[in-house]
């Protein structure tokens, strides 16, 4: 493999990153309904004992909001989602795309996402963490639990942005785009 096809299928990897967060962050629907999880899941983490149904929330809240990716990335509504021809279309047209990346495409895609959306995402939610919590205590604000502390923020950022990219990524990768309705 040359250079110049190295740079040509990192190129695509890098467009899918940029692509699917320019794509999360420019959806307010999509932001908003993450805040579901994203706050349950800081809730669970500052509670020693958090109630089953908030669980139950956070995997129907992650399913729907999976579906309006799927919806708004297709450009069709949601009731479109439940007819078997949507599905069929939405395959062949993913099937073209995936088969056109293969595998040069696909592996920079796969790349850039552990590397960019799960290394440097979660690396940045650490730091970020840790200055949350190193803040509290320089504003002399003790949580009783510094951990849990620490954690709700990781596990609300996570929510808030390494998870939810992590779906739109894999859409995009997939080749989920409008399709002929």
């Amino acid at each position: 493999m040359r250079i110049s096809d190295v740079l040509k299928y990192g190129k695509i990897g890098l467009e899918t990153f940029g692509a699917s967060i320019l794509f999360f962050y420019s959806h307010l629907s999509l932001l908003l309904i993450s805040l579901v999880p994203s706050l349950s899941r800081a809730f669970q983490m500052l509670m020693d004992e958090s109630p089953i149904w908030l669980e139950v929330i956070v995997t129907l809240t992650r399913v729907f909001l999976f579906l309006m990716m799927i919806s708004l990335m297709s450009k069709s509504n949601l009731n479109e989602l439940k007819e078997k021809q949507f599905w069929d279309k939405l395959m062949q047209s993913c099937s073209t795309y995936f088969n056109k990346n293969w595998p040069y495409g696909f592996i920079s895609q796969m790349i850039v996402f552990i590397v960019l959306l799960t290394g440097l995402g979660n690396l940045l939610i650490i730091l970020i963490s840790g200055l949350f919590t190193s803040t509290l205590e320089w504003l002399d604000i003790k949580p009783a639990e510094p951990t849990a502390a620490y954690d709700a923020c990781v596990y609300f950022l996570k929510n808030m942005s390494v998870i939810p990219l992590a779906l739109v990524y894999v859409l995009k990768m997939c080749g989920v785009k409008p399709t002929d309705n």
